[in-house]
């Protein structure tokens, strides 16, 4: 008979059952992790849907007016891609009518140099993107205040845009007309010649 102490059997059953415990706390561990991974992936506000506008139709046309007041006049080939969303996002989703969408730009700020003719070449990319719009019907808005404080008359300037009084008068004017008001990417007022722009003013 075995007096005092542990039995060799005990032992070994007692350090089978810290290993059998040790082993499933690792895996309650790994449950609870990758559930709250699980939980984290998806968020605890449900999944997002992708929907248009039902009564889209009943707008009938989507009139529009840009505001363009860029320091940098490079920045207008991003203002453009934001228009090219527009349009092709009515063309996918309507309205569908023959001319679903009226886009005036006015611009009137320091970029107003890449219109320039004598700054074609400079700026080639983006004016042909933007005589392209313009053969779509965007109609390009040139202040004339603006364009004269960087050395420009209205024949300095490409044939697709039109020079209009002033840009704070046209953006008035075509918001009265009911056209919605962008000013996605615009800068805060600045005056007409930047940092950016001041190897592109004419005479």
């Amino acid at each position: 008979m075995h007096h005092g102490g542990t039995s060799p059997l005990k032992e070994s059953f007692h350090k089978m059952s810290r290993a059998i415990a040790s082993a499933l706390l690792f895996a309650s561990s790994i449950i609870i992790t990758s559930a709250a991974h699980a939980q984290d992936a998806q968020g605890p506000y449900g999944t997002a849907k992708f929907e248009s506008y039902a009564d889209i139709d009943t707008v009938k046309q989507l009139e529009v007016v840009w505001d363009f007041n860029f320091q940098d006049p490079k920045m207008v080939n991003v203002a453009l891609n934001n228009l090219s969303a527009l349009m092709k996002a009515t063309s996918d989703f309507g309205p569908k009518e023959i001319d679903p969408v009226k886009v005036v730009i006015v611009s009137h700020g320091p970029e107003v140099v890449l219109w320039a003719k004598k700054n074609y070449t400079k700026y080639k990319n983006i004016v042909d993107r933007a005589a392209s719009f313009a053969k779509q019907g965007v109609r390009f808005e040139i202040c004339r205040n603006d364009a004269a404080a960087l050395g420009f008359k209205p024949e300095d300037l490409h044939g697709f845009v039109t020079v209009i009084p002033a840009g704070p008068y046209a953006l008035t004017y075509w918001q009265n007309k009911g056209y919605a008001y962008i000013a996605v990417g615009a800068t805060m007022p600045t005056p007409p010649i930047s940092d950016y722009n001041k190897a592109d003013l004419g005479k």
